[in-house]
Order: structure tokens, then C-alpha cells, then sequence
């Protein structure tokens, strides 16, 4: 009688470094072409598929090796290690980009929110733009995008490590 089932560390491994390293390529692809500073849905449509694409393969072969089955904490364990993983891969990237390769883009960023706080704020004190404006540079500093980057990560990856280890998930047999 033997419920053992396979480790899942190499299969957070391994899906986690291809997840960050299609995410890497997506965002220097981004980058290269001009659009870092306007991502739009396109874009977060394109990695929320590498997002699914890697977390549901990782869930699905590490099911298979494990003779047809995976319980939902596996599941869990299996998706939000990939998600993790390949979110720091994800950030490393981003701060390389930020800090290094190309630390104009912050200014780039900052500049085009303040441009839309100026042309949807009309009606806007001076005081109430300063705000504003105090609220963008805190949220486009490259620390705040680095936290909310792997914040999002983590989440999406709960997410959909639960739906999909809801979907695929089969118990063992307790009798066998």
C-alpha cells in the first residue's frame, strides 16, 4: 500500500524558470519595440496566457508522473511555486531593466501620468494635483513596481492553481 507521491520541487523548478523566462522575453520584446511605457490589454492578455500556459503544464505533467494524481494542496504548492518563481525570474528583469539598461523609463512613466492628471483634472486645485502627483511617484518608484509586480504574482497564481487544481485534482484511493 503505498500513497507516496513524487516530490514537486522539480516541477516548480522547472515550469518556474520557463515561466519567467517566457515572461523575460515577452517584456524585452515590450521593451525593444517601443511600448514599456504603454503597456496596454494586448500585452496583459499575452502574459496572462504564459501565466496559465505554465502553471496548468506544470499541474498537468507533474499529474501524469504522478500516476494520474494530484490533490489539490499539490496543486496549490505546484502553482503558486511556479507563479513565485517565475515572478522573481520576472522581477529580477525588471529591476536589471529599471535600474541599468534603461533607468530613463521611470521618468517616461511618471511623465505620461502627470500629462493625464493634468488633461482629466479641470476642475483640480493646485493642492489636489500635488497630491496627485505625490501618489504617481510613489507608485511608479521602481520598489512599489518591484512589491506590486511579485504581489500580483503571487495572487494570480493562487488563483489559478486553485481553479485549475480543482479541475485536474484526483484523490487516491484510500483502500488501494
Amino acid at each position: 500500500m503505498e500513497n507516496k507521491s513524487i516530490s514537486i520541487k522539480k516541477y516548480i523548478l522547472k515550469y518556474g524558470i520557463l515561466f519567467g523566462i517566457a515572461s523575460v522575453i515577452l517584456s524585452f520584446i515590450i521593451y525593444k519595440t517601443g511600448n514599456y511605457v504603454k503597456q496596454n490589454l494586448f500585452h496583459s492578455t499575452i502574459l496572462f496566457f504564459i501565466t496559465i500556459t505554465a502553471i496548468m503544464i506544470g499541474l498537468i505533467i507533474f499529474k501524469k508522473k504522478n500516476k494520474g494524481y494530484i490533490s489539490l494542496s499539490e496543486g496549490l504548492k505546484i502553482g503558486i511555486g511556479i507563479s513565485i518563481i517565475g515572478g522573481l525570474i520576472a522581477v529580477l528583469w525588471k529591476i536589471l531593466l529599471l535600474k541599468v539598461i534603461d533607468p530613463e523609463i521611470i521618468n517616461i512613466i511618471t511623465e505620461n501620468h502627470f500629462k493625464r492628471i493634468v488633461e482629466n483634472s479641470t476642475d483640480f486645485t493646485q493642492e489636489n494635483l500635488d497630491k496627485q502627483i505625490a501618489i504617481v511617484q510613489e507608485y511608479t518608484s521602481p520598489f512599489t513596481m518591484v512589491w506590486t509586480a511579485l504581489a500580483e504574482d503571487l495572487f494570480v497564481g493562487f488563483l489559478l492553481s486553485l481553479i485549475g487544481g480543482l479541475i485536474i485534482r484526483k484523490k487516491r484511493d484510500p483502500f488501494s
